[in-house]
């Protein structure tokens, strides 16, 4: 048995599907490729797979991670070769490997937010330098709190008219969403809209994890 990482990058008209509709592309994708994979038990065996830090609607990366075992030792090369010719588009595998750390040890990951504003860059910069007080919800409850804390390597530059903060963010015990950051700006009436691109998830070192 083989533990495989496989990475990949979500872009395109699939950024409109959820984390869920995700994983289902994927197994059928899985199932398509000819790939001895590990299934699951019970009543309704599945390809046993593990994602790394689910992505909202909506948001596109270029650095996503899911983990897989294969029954036979099968060169890696090959691996990518069958998982490429499978995958729907939107979904781009560019790496096949051996897992070097554990998915558990993503602490952040580094985002692009492109903002449509008519603001300039400067009010942008402004207002997220300060506290940043978001109404942030979990399953099981809701509360106003700072998020700026969990906000880190911020860099601020126009693009195509647009202002862009590239940012890295809590992705561990804590995790942020960028969607706060973007709800806060439209709260104070400084931007119209916004895309989110992941540029890659990051452990605990600050590295790309692998």
């Amino acid at each position: 048995m083989v533990n495989v990482r496989v990475f990949f990058k979500k872009k395109g008209v699939i950024r409109y599907i959820s984390h869920l509709d995700l994983q289902r592309a994927i197994i059928r994708a899985l199932l398509r490729s000819g790939l001895d994979v590990v299934y699951t038990n019970g009543f309704n065996p599945r390809p046993k797979i593990v994602f790394a830090q689910p992505l909202s609607v909506f948001h596109e990366s270029e650095y996503e991670i899911f983990d897989i075992k294969i029954n036979e030792d099968t060169p890696k090369e090959e691996v990518f070769k069958k998982l490429v010719s499978v995958m729907p588009k939107g979904i781009e595998v560019f790496s096949v490997n051996e897992p070097i750390l554990k998915l558990s040890d993503c602490n952040s990951a580094r985002y692009k937010l492109t903002f449509m504003t008519k603001k300039n860059i400067s009010d942008i910069e402004r207002a997220l330098c300060g506290e940043i007080t978001v109404l942030k919800k979990t399953k099981s409850n809701q509360d106003y709190c700072d998020i700026s804390p969990m906000i880190t390597d911020k860099i601020f530059y126009e693009q195509d008219k647009d202002v862009v903060l590239e940012a890295t963010l809590s992705a561990g015990a804590e995790y942020l969403n960028p969607n706060y950051i973007a709800i806060f700006l439209k709260d104070n009436n400084l931007i119209d809209d916004y895309r989110v691109l992941r540029l890659c998830l990051l452990n605990k070192a600050g590295k790309p994890l692998k």
